[in-house]
């Protein structure tokens, strides 16, 4: 008879005196559900441990995939449908990867366990903000109206990224297209003329001497050119995986010139928008602060977080540590004052999220705007070295005859 291995889940609960803790349990989802319940615990999330095969997927869930379900949630629950069926209803959706991520979440459900806990089980796929959002809806049991804000900040949010990652791929793509037509002037235009040249006993310009060196190694050693630009990303990918590599990485990111600013403000957005949603659903500015440092992949903007939750936790203003550094602005700190004072501060941080996210548009404008001429300016210098390089020892071979 065939032994059976039972699964092994990883678990992050609190205990009755509010403090985190996490572990390993075996069992089956229900059983390790029963036994937390049995200590006394609030279930945070419970993740089972999968091998490395059975990790890997094809496909993904994009923002967008999620404004929708959330959408039809919202729909479903406010038609008087319950969550379970609601569930297993938007689990039928045509993203493959989303369709197996919801059933995982309606299984879930059916063993008991809150849909926050489902989607916490499902890291992958749900980040922790809108997981707190959703916990924070049904503590407070306004899951309807926290998912009706979750699906439309989402939407702005994958909206926003589309435009940061839009304006980044046209230079991307003339970049690519300009390696490709280079080399293939190289390699196929260039040959047949370089023999012209050699067949003649006269001095190459420097130009040309150049360009045949670049002919020369593009064919001959692009096995070492390929391991040397192979080499370089393996090189900079690791270093950026070490706590070194992460801590250089985020300084360049805030502090690139033209980019770091830009950068910046993104950053900026991000917080007041993620911010403004958890607050409108009622979690703490304490634990709201917490979920956006754990989301932010810049470890020195996390640092700066934390530095915020420590304040707040002293019983600080959430404005007094923001006016001493420097990548809050003083308009940023102002307002969420005001906010804090009138009661709004959730809506002082969405009227900022609009207006980073105005910002950080117009100078994506501005940007792909200077960088046509700039483009124009390298193509041409490029085209102009190859033409002089080519014709200059032309015209000295028919000069000589």
């Amino acid at each position: 008879m065939k032994k059976t291995t039972k699964p092994f889940f990883r678990y992050k609960v609190k205990d009755e005196k509010g403090h985190v803790r996490s572990g390993r349990a075996t069992g089956t989802l229900a059983a390790v559900r029963r036994l937390l319940q049995s200590r006394h615990y609030t279930i945070i999330s419970i993740i089972e441990e999968r091998s490395a095969i059975s990790r890997f997927s094809f496909g993904k869930v994009s923002a967008k995939d999620r404004s929708i379900m959330y959408r039809e949630l919202s729909t479903m629950l406010k038609a008087g449908v319950g969550i379970t069926q609601a569930i297993d209803i938007v689990a039928e959706t045509p993203n493959k990867r989303l369709r197996v991520v919801m059933r995982q979440v309606h299984l879930s459900l059916e063993n008991g366990f809150a849909l926050s806990v489902a989607m916490a089980g499902q890291s992958k796929t749900f980040p922790e903000v809108e997981v707190g959002v959703v916990r924070a809806g049904e503590a407070t049991g306004n899951l309807v109206k926290v998912l009706d804000d979750l699906a439309t900040s989402t939407a702005r949010s994958a909206e926003f990224v589309g435009k940061v990652h839009g304006a980044m791929i046209y230079p991307a793509f003339i970049f690519v297209v300009m390696v490709i037509v280079g080399a293939i002037i190289l390699t196929k235009v260039i040959p047949p003329i370089k023999d012209i040249f050699s067949s003649q006993e006269t001095e190459l310009p420097v130009s040309t001497k150049i360009l045949l060196a670049m002919t020369d190694f593009l064919i001959n050693e692009w096995l070492l050119l390929l391991g040397i630009v192979l080499g370089i990303v393996v090189i900079i990918k690791l270093f950026t995986m070490t706590k070194p590599g992460k801590e250089v990485g985020s300084y360049l990111g805030l502090h690139f010139p033209i980019f770091g600013p830009l950068t910046l403000q993104v950053y900026l957005a991000r917080f007041n928008r993620t911010l403004s949603l958890l607050l409108s659903a009622g979690v703490p500015i304490l634990e709201a602060v917490g979920i956006i440092a754990d989301s932010t992949p810049n470890t020195i903007f996390r640092r700066t977080l934390r530095l915020l939750m420590r304040s707040l936790e002293q019983g600080a203003a959430v404005t007094s540590t923001m006016q001493d550094n420097k990548y809050f602005p003083k308009m940023m700190t102002q307002l969420l004052f005001v906010g804090q004072q009138s009661g709004d501060l959730g809506g002082s941080a969405s009227t900022l999220a609009e207006y980073f996210e105005q910002e950080v548009d117009g100078k994506l404008r501005s940007f792909s705007a200077l960088i046509e001429p700039f483009i124009i300016v390298i193509l041409g210098g490029a085209v102009a070295f190859i033409v002089i390089s080519v014709l200059q020892p032309i015209y000295s071979l028919t000069g000589s005859f």
